[in-house]
């Protein structure tokens, strides 16, 4: 009587149906490995770009990347400013018409106008006035939007200074949707929290309004110096 051994027959049907199995593993790792690529690794398929209305059409401005969003549920980007050293930037809000800050500009006359003042991000009594930026306070510069000329999308930056001899007369609270400029009390505490604000751009000229956002990124798009473009890593 023959003997029995253990073990199993490989036959080419065998074979071929390992082979086939080991293609159509190979080919779902190479589809997994695409949608990694794709929709994890890629940041443009998970972020929300905001572009301004510069014509012609398809000559759109990127304005940047929402690192957040405001009470209002409006993208929040980070505007680079050009600056020696440190690199500066300025928190802003977009809105289809206009550019909004959580931080104010102060006015030394009513209707807001005449000299202008900020809260300096760098004394901590800034923040007992409801203004504190946490942002602000740690690279040590200040950035608002306010009125100036007759555009209330105009960015102003905090400037070393004196606080004003008075307490200022108004404000301009760009996050506000109407009545933006309102009336201030006379605030000793407020008036030595002040410092010198000054007019670094009208956003406007910069970017054209309005401002949107599409479904999906639409390419690298020319952006005037010192804004970035979607590569860079800083965005």
């Amino acid at each position: 009587m023959r003997a029995s051994s253990p073990g199993f027959i490989l036959t080419l049907e065998l074979l071929l149906i390992l082979c086939i199995f080991g293609v159509v593993v190979i080919f779902a790792i190479s589809i997994a490995q695409r949608y990694v690529v794709n929709n994890v690794s890629n940041p443009f398929g998970r972020n929300v770009f905001v572009y301004d209305s510069t014509p012609p059409s398809g000559s759109s401005l990127l304005v940047g990347r929402a690192v957040g969003f405001t009470q209002y549920e409006a993208p929040l980007i980070l505007y680079r400013i050009a600056d020696p050293d440190p690199r500066l930037a300025a928190l802003l809000g977009v809105r289809p018409s206009n550019f909004t800050t959580r931080t104010s500009v102060f006015y030394s006359n009513a209707g807001c106008s005449g000299a202008t003042w900020m809260l300096d991000p760098t004394n901590v009594t800034s923040g007992t006035v409801g203004e504190v930026s946490d942002l602000y306070g740690t690279q040590g510069t200040a950035f608002a939007i306010g009125l100036s000329g007759g555009s209330q999308n105009v960015l102003f930056r905090s400037a070393s200074g004196a606080a004003p001899a008075t307490t200022p007369a108004s404000r301009w609270v760009s996050e506000r949707y109407a009545n933006n400029c309102e009336p201030v009390a006379d605030d000793p505490v407020l008036r030595a929290a002040l410092i010198p604000g000054t007019v670094i751009a009208n956003m406007s000229t910069i970017f054209t309004p309005p401002y949107w956002s599409p479904a999906t990124t639409i390419g690298t798009l020319p952006t005037p110096s010192p804004n970035p473009t979607e590569d860079d890593p800083w965005l």
